[in-house]
């Protein structure tokens, strides 16, 4: 019987940027301990779980999604504006990383098994791009926040952080592009239609010296079980830090319910499931503090 796919969660195009000839320094709770360890690992090695998907998403992702997505990645890091229909690529991209990694199926195997759902899936991990979803996306406005020349992101094994529902106004989401770049989904005014809104040409921001460890606070703190980072940039800060808050509150799949009028009935919910599934009482979910990244629109 031929193996299940090795499935790469990160696609490899999206993490090289962390590489150096080696490889990446990576971050990991250890599987036998509580202990935070760290080793190097080749630029392939990372961001991959054996049988994650069947051969068919497998497939479908790197055909239907990636082949593209990866063209409208090296565009974002050129700083060259997207049109509408490479909006909705990269829309369907974030999208599609939120849903495929081992932390968000686990939680989605959980879900299934509390609530007795067998339905699979359309387009399993993949998306389509007529999703309506895909407009709480590409009609936010974007920016890119550049790391300090003494800074850097990271990236973890959930590459998005999302900071609340997607239907919200003031949600944001996050993904490190390169270890000096950050996209960002906006958060949007109150009264913001996802439907009708046409998002502002995308902005860039120079953040001051240790601003980008604020954000890698958050995108450690949301991780699974690894991130990844530059070995250029390792080092004890990154120690001390990593060691501390490294997936203490793994992402919450927000997509595993559709909103209503009122946010907190859903996500206590998906609270309960993520408690389930790892065996902790997580606290209310407290995000908030990061910035809201909304564009004022020029009269």
């Amino acid at each position: 019987m031929a193996k299940p796919p090795l499935s790469h969660y990160s696609p490899k195009f999206a993490n090289k940027a962390w590489a150096d000839d080696d490889g990446y320094i990576s971050y990991f709770s250890s599987p036998y301990s509580s202990d935070i360890k760290k080793e190097p690992k080749g630029w392939k090695e990372w961001g991959r779980k054996r049988g994650l998907y069947t051969w068919a998403v497998e497939n479908s992702l790197d055909n239907d999604l990636e082949t593209d997505a990866s063209v409208v990645y090296q565009k974002i890091c050129s700083f060259n504006e997207l049109n509408n229909d490479e909006r909705i690529i990269w829309s369907q991209f974030l999208l599609s990383q939120l849903v495929r990694t081992p932390t968000y199926m686990a939680y989605e195997n959980k879900a299934c098994e509390l609530f007795g759902i067998t339905d699979k899936p359309k387009h399993d991990r993949v998306g389509c791009k007529e999703c309506g979803d895909l407009n709480f996306v590409a009609n936010r406005d974007w920016c890119l926040l550049l790391a300090h020349e003494d800074d850097y992101f990271v990236r973890s094994d959930n590459p998005v952080f999302q900071t609340g529902f997607i239907e919200l106004p003031d949600t944001c989401l996050f993904y490190p592009l390169t270890p000096k770049l950050c996209f960002v989904a906006c958060s949007m005014t109150e009264g913001w239609n996802a439907f009708t809104n046409k998002p502002n040409e995308t902005i860039g921001y120079e953040l001051d010296k240790g601003n980008a460890h604020f954000y890698n606070f958050h995108l450690a703190k949301a991780a699974g079980r690894s991130l990844i980072i530059s070995p250029h940039h390792d080092g004890e800060m990154a120690e001390r830090m990593y060691n501390d808050v490294l997936g203490i509150y793994p992402q919450p799949p927000f997509s595993l319910h559709v909103l209503d009028n009122n946010a907190q009935s859903p996500f206590e919910s998906i609270r309960k499931i993520m408690s389930e599934t790892d065996n902790k009482d997580y606290p209310d979910w407290q995000a908030m503090e990061l910035e809201p990244f909304y564009q004022i629109k020029q009269s």
